[in-house]
């Protein structure tokens, strides 16, 4: 994997803190809220395909507690992630790396395992487990299933996600 521009101060460090939070705490909501438009399709079509309805039936899921349909289609990707990254508690102990910048459009973050209190690590103290990649749509940075898969394997690193089935 080739190196980027490091930013040590970028939105997505705090994005990749609230996205595993909201999965450790299964709160569809905000793990809704903060995939791209691409990973929110993708995960709608196999929702579609599962219920066996027409796809127009599965768009547009609601990031609210009125569509019942979220708590069906987001719960995949949780329960893949605490599959691959060892449960709740786990996944809270991950530590967030500066952001790596690949593209105007595209970043990611490396997550630290073991990483315990909030502290400042040189790069040659750790190893990462894992990596989350993020997409910049519609003026927000949003966590890509399919660039995060991608850029792991790049990295040779397992997919924090797992494979969504």
């Amino acid at each position: 994997m080739r190196p980027y521009k490091v930013a040590y101060e970028h939105p997505i460090q705090l994005l990749a803190s609230t996205f595993l939070r909201a999965l450790a705490e299964d709160d569809g909501a905000v793990v809704w809220e903060r995939l791209s438009r691409e990973s929110r399709g993708l995960l709608e079509g196999r929702y579609a395909a599962g219920a066996r309805i027409a796809l127009h039936r599965a768009a547009s899921v609601e990031a609210d507690e009125g569509d019942a349909r979220l708590a069906a289609v987001v719960s995949p990707v949780r329960a893949s992630a605490l599959g691959v990254l060892g449960g709740p508690e786990k996944l809270l102990s991950f530590g967030v790396s500066a952001a790596r910048l690949v593209d105007r459009g595209l970043a990611y973050v490396l997550l630290l395992p073991e990483f315990g209190d909030e502290r400042i690590v040189a790069e040659a103290e750790w190893r990462p487990a894992f990596l989350l990649a993020f997409v910049h749509e519609s003026r927000e940075w949003l966590v890509d299933l399919g660039r995060t898969a991608e850029l792991s394997a790049d990295a040779e690193l397992p997919d924090p996600l797992g494979q969504i089935r």
